[in-house]
C-alpha cells in the first residue's frame, strides 16, 4: 500500500465505488425482482415477500460490507500520500460503518427493518461527514518537497487531530452503547423484564447524540480549510514524478552556475 497517489486517481478510484453502490442500492429493488423471476417466488403466496426480506438481511449487508472493505486500501493510499499518517484513511470506511444500519435499510423491503427490530433511523450524519472527507483528500495537496504537513497546515492541523480524537470518541460511544442494548435484548430469556439501563451509559449516549452533528460539522469546516491550505501551498503532485527544467541553471550569489533546476509540474 506504499505506492503514490494522486488526487485525480483517488477520485475516480473513490467516485466509481461509491457510485457502484449507489447503483446498487436503488436498483437492490430491481436486483430482488429478479431472484422472485428467477425462483419462481412470484407463483407462492406470501413467498416474494419473505424472499425480499431475506435478500434485504442478508445480501444488502454484504453489498455494504464489500464496499466498506474496498474503500480501506485507497484511503490508506491516498493518506499516506498526502504525508499524513495512512491509517487515518480508515476514518473514511469506518464513519460509514457507523452508518451501516441506514445504508443496509435504505432501498430494501419495509419487512427487513421490522425483522431486525430497528424501528427508526437517524439521518446519515457519519456517512455525509465520510463522503466530505473522500472529497477533501482528493482536493487537497500533498505538502512541498522538504515540507511536513504540519508546517504548510498549520493550526488547521491541530484542530483537525483533535476534532478527529473527539470524533471518533463520539462516535465510539454511540456505537458502543448501542450494541451494548442490542446483546442485552438479545440474551433475555423468553418472558423475562428488561432491567433497568444504567445510568451512566445513557448519560454518555445522550451526550453523544446531541453533541455529533455539531462534531462532524466543525470537523467537515476543518478539512474544508485543511483542503485550502494544501492547495495554496502544494504542488499536488508525487514528489520526484515532474519534468526536469532542462537549461535552468541555479546561480550561486557570486552569479556562477551551481547546478540545474529540476521542478515539477
Amino acid at each position: 500500500m506504499g505506492r503514490y497517489m494522486s488526487g485525480s486517481q483517488f477520485g475516480v478510484k473513490a467516485g466509481l465505488r461509491v457510485a457502484i453502490f449507489v447503483a446498487l442500492t436503488f436498483g437492490f429493488p430491481f436486483i430482488v425482482y429478479g431472484l422472485v423471476i428467477a425462483t419462481g417466488a412470484g407463483r407462492v403466496e406470501g413467498a416474494s415477500g419473505a424472499l425480499a426480506v431475506v435478500a434485504g438481511i442478508y445480501l444488502k449487508p454484504l453489498i455494504v460490507l464489500v464496499f466498506l472493505l474496498s474503500l480501506i486500501s485507497p484511503c490508506w493510499k491516498r493518506m499516506r500520500s498526502l504525508g499524513l499518517p495512512a491509517p487515518l484513511g480508515l476514518l473514511v470506511p469506518f464513519l460509514f460503518l457507523l452508518d451501516a444500519a441506514y445504508l443496509t435499510l435504505v432501498g430494501t423491503h419495509w419487512g427487513v427493518a421490522f425483522s431486525l427490530g430497528v424501528w427508526k433511523v437517524n439521518a446519515p450524519i457519519f456517512a455525509m461527514t465520510s463522503l466530505a472527507m473522500l472529497v477533501a483528500m482528493t482536493l487537497a495537496s500533498p505538502p512541498p518537497d522538504g515540507r511536513t504537513p504540519g508546517e504548510h497546515l498549520g493550526n488547521a492541523l491541530r484542530i483537525g487531530a483533535i476534532l478527529v480524537v473527539v470524533l471518533v470518541v463520539t462516535a465510539s460511544v454511540i456505537a458502543g452503547v448501542t450494541w451494548w442494548s442490542v446483546i442485552r435484548i438479545w440474551s433475555m430469556t423468553p418472558g423475562s423484564r428488561p432491567a433497568p439501563f444504567p445510568l451512566l451509559p445513557s448519560l454518555l449516549v445522550y451526550w453523544a447524540v446531541v453533541i455529533k452533528p455539531f462534531v462532524c460539522a466543525a470537523f467537515c469546516a476543518a478539512i474544508v480549510w485543511m483542503t485550502f491550505l494544501s492547495r495554496k501551498a502544494g504542488s499536488g503532485q508525487a514528489p520526484g514524478s515532474g519534468q526536469a527544467d532542462m537549461g535552468r541553471p541555479v546561480l550561486s550569489p557570486s552569479g556562477t552556475s551551481a547546478g540545474v533546476v529540476f521542478g515539477k509540474r
